[in-house]
């Protein structure tokens, strides 16, 4: 059933839309039968086994998928005008795609969707998303606690019981990978993003910090911090050093200032650069979701396993 909807024209964006935050405004119906589930917002009764759902976050989407279930519809990069690189091919290709600078809610609304899961990006049109179907908010973006959100998501969409089981898969290659690496604690590595205004370094309570501290790997001094990241200037390439770097880009641009990077004297000087030790890897590695983890399980098996062999 189409719920009632009233922002017929606003657009779908952080700044566009601004709502009553009071649930009690709100005039879709309620699921029935239902369950209660906790999140970022509060509390949300959803459908007992939801089978429209509508995933407006990476993390999101990443989780439902893993979770092996197939959302109507799901936002795609703003940057790429698609889907994350690592689940193109497991994305149905009747999943509708949504870009957050065109399209708006009454679309949305004519997905009729019975689940939307979302995070911080969706935060501002919380009001008008909950309007439409129950609406789930993971909460803020660009940490380690993607675990929780894939716990969340579990709940948000009935499987609870094999949310705790990728955790426990993931964890157990985790735990394998670090025991077959000699003293991984000694290992420093280093996470950059090349970027036209320059390097960013990511530190412990990113996505991919805490998939680093889960195998027992070891960080260097600027990234063994409990922050996101840091921006450095080309004087302060010194602080990218590892005994193995892993960097990435996006975007054509990103492409070039990679290349000028490579090409940068103050970057050769860098210890790995010249034990041949840097490796260039997709966007997953700051992506968040199960799907993503393991991805980059596999890179860290393959460049700290396989090329030492």
């Amino acid at each position: 059933m189409l719920r009632h909807f009233t922002v017929s024209l606003a657009l779908f964006g952080l700044l566009t839309l601004t709502g009553c935050q009071n649930n009690e405004t709100f005039t879709r119906p309620k699921p029935d039968p239902a369950r209660m589930v906790t999140h970022a917002k509060g509390k949300t009764a959803v459908p007992v086994n939801p089978e429209r759902v509508i995933a407006l976050d990476n993390i999101a989407l990443d989780s439902v998928l893993a979770l092996q279930v197939n959302p109507i519809a799901a936002l795609i990069n703003s940057n790429t005008g698609k889907f994350p690189v690592h689940l193109r091919d497991k994305v149905p290709e009747t999943t509708q795609k949504l870009a957050e600078n065109q399209q708006n809610l009454e679309r949305i609304a004519q997905l009729n969707p019975d689940l939307i899961i979302g995070g911080k990006n969706v935060e501002a049109v919380y009001s008008q998303l909950n309007q439409i179907a129950p609406t789930i908010l993971l909460g803020k973006r660009g940490t380690s606690a993607w675990k929780k959100k894939l716990l969340l998501t579990a709940e948000a969409v009935g499987k609870p019981e094999k949310g705790k089981a990728l955790l426990e898969a993931y964890h157990e290659r985790a735990e394998k990978l670090g025991s077959r690496l000699d003293n991984p604690e000694e290992i420093e590595v280093s996470v950059v993003r090349v970027s036209p205004q320059g390097l960013r370094l990511y530190q412990n309570d990113t996505f991919v910090g805490g998939i680093l501290k889960d195998v027992g790997l070891s960080r260097p001094p600027s990234q063994d911090k409990e922050n996101l990241w840091i921006e450095i200037s080309q004087e302060q390439f010194e602080k990218a050093d590892g005994d193995v770097i892993f960097v990435w880009g996006l975007g054509s641009e990103a492409e070039s200032a990679l290349k000028r990077l490579q090409d940068d004297p103050l970057w050769s000087k860098l210890d790995a650069v010249q034990a041949g030790k840097v490796y260039e890897v997709p966007g997953y590695w700051i992506g968040r979701g199960p799907i993503a983890a393991n991805k980059v399980l596999d890179d860290l098996s393959t460049y700290l396993l396989e090329k030492d062999n």
